[in-house]
């Protein structure tokens, strides 16, 4: 199945069967990364505009 050759490469299939596009797995993961670091920026940034606020 293509979709398993294109996994054991490292690519992700867009679609499970005839997939005519994929991404890259360390793509995704890098991606995933950046979203838990900035969710924590944003609860900082809500945080601090919060605190602002209420002086």
């Amino acid at each position: 199945m293509i979709a398993q050759v294109l996994v054991h490469a490292g690519l992700f299939p867009t679609a499970p069967s005839q997939p005519r596009m994929a991404v890259s797995i360390d793509l995704l993961a890098f991606y995933h990364s950046l979203f838990e670091w900035s969710c924590d920026a944003i609860n900082a940034l809500a945080s601090a505009l919060h605190s602002h606020y209420v002086r």
